[in-house]
């Protein structure tokens, strides 16, 4: 399997997923958003943030944001979407790479893992800054996308493996027809 190449995809369109205008991802950020357990949180990393449109949401709701992605071209866009806010920085990064120093608390993973090819490296990646107590969010079509190399159904199920393997606890679980979505709390 090849891995699509995201940095033609953003060079071809600034929005190749329609997160902008499409009403399933609206509606998913906005369940995405009332699902995280906390008000605010102190600092969140959001790999794979793409143009950014995710980032500017989240940063209303934590006192600093890393947002980072595989390509150039999606930094840059989510570097201008965010550059008035101040809390926020954009960097390029691939997984299991981390961009940043320290931990946070929370974590959130929409949309790409199903293209990393080493599920496991880079869920240890997400989990190795995720500071006692802190949540990570995995959300995912419900489907399998015809590029990536497994569908939101199979890594879901193997995200709540690890999970279980790392003693971690299940906060949110949502399914429907259209994406899945889950909120884990790291062990105190």
């Amino acid at each position: 399997m090849t891995v699509p190449d995201f940095e033609a995809m953003y060079q071809a369109d600034h929005d190749p997923w329609q997160v902008e205008t499409s009403w399933y991802e609206r509606r998913k950020l906005a369940v995405l958003l009332a699902a995280l357990p906390a008000e605010r949180y102190r600092r969140a990393w959001e790999p794979g943030c793409g143009p950014g449109l995710v980032s500017r949401r989240l940063a209303d709701r934590v006192g600093e944001l890393v947002a980072s992605d595989v390509s150039d071209t999606a930094v840059a866009l989510a570097r201008q979407r965010t550059s008035d806010l101040p809390s926020v920085s954009v960097h390029r990064s691939t997984l299991p790479e981390v961009p940043f120093e320290g931990t946070v608390d929370l974590v959130v993973a929409a949309e790409f893992l199903y293209y990393v090819p080493d599920l496991e490296g880079a869920l240890d990646a997400l989990w190795s800054r995720c500071e006692p107590g802190g949540h990570l969010v995995v959300v995912h079509w419900a489907h399998h996308p015809h590029d990536a190399f497994r569908g939101g159904p199979e890594m879901h199920a193997r995200i709540r493996l690890d999970c279980v393997r790392r003693d971690v606890r299940t906060l949110v679980t949502h399914v429907d027809q259209d994406f899945l979505l889950d909120v884990y709390e790291a062990p105190a």
